[in-house]
């Protein structure tokens, strides 16, 4: 099951990864060619964000015969993420996120989970000061408990950040399936909601 649906993703995730890749390209080469890509654009090379997330677990799968949930909560999520600008608004992000999982005070215990999420984002162009972009990543993450699990799978996301200047206020919202269970018993897909600040120099 797990192996079936990584097979299925893998290969959405990488031709959806060189579509944005060739639409930034062009967009690159349109803003040289026009002469529009200002000096401020220009001088946006890197990005530093830093938000806090939450959201639910949806449950696809129950190797639990009794007791087995569809929807449990999330754990609250703390991310700061770091960005090269490639090409237009293409960038190449590595974000490092720390989770407190508060769902298992039901069982007296706290599970901590921290994780990399390397991937990349896409800026369509603003208008207004707003900026939508499309993210993608790989969450890589380690849970401090008893299990000591390791967990792998896909963040697909949208947001939209509103700009002034250098500094910027964004929200986004992400669905990671995960590959491995996350609970004994539970394999599930994460969603969540992210709101933070942005910088750019």
């Amino acid at each position: 099951m797990k192996r079936a649906i990584f097979r299925g993703l893998l290969p959405a995730s990488v031709a959806s990864l060189l579509l944005v890749a060739g639409a930034a390209r062009a967009q690159e080469y349109d803003w040289r060619g026009s002469g529009s890509h200002t000096a401020t654009s220009r001088a946006d090379r890197f990005y530093l964000g830093f938000s806090l997330g939450d959201g639910a677990y949806f449950n696809y799968k129950c190797d639990i015969v009794e007791g087995c949930r569809t929807v449990i909560a999330a754990p609250i999520d703390f991310e700061v993420i770091g960005g090269l600008r490639l090409a237009g608004g293409l960038y190449l992000d590595v974000a490092v996120n720390w989770a407190i999982d508060y769902y298992q005070y039901y069982y007296d215990k706290i599970t901590y989970v921290f994780g990399v999420r390397p991937g990349i984002r896409y800026f369509f162009p603003g208008l207004f000061r707003r900026f939508f972009y499309l993210r993608a990543a790989v969450p890589i993450g380690y849970t401090i408990d008893e299990a000591n699990n390791v967990l792998v799978g896909l963040l697909f996301g949208l947001g939209i950040e509103w700009r002034f200047a250098r500094v910027g206020l964004f929200a986004e919202a992400d669905i990671m399936p995960y590959f491995l269970e996350i609970y004994p018993g539970y394999y599930v897909i994460p969603t969540q909601a992210r709101i933070g600040v942005s910088a750019r120099f």
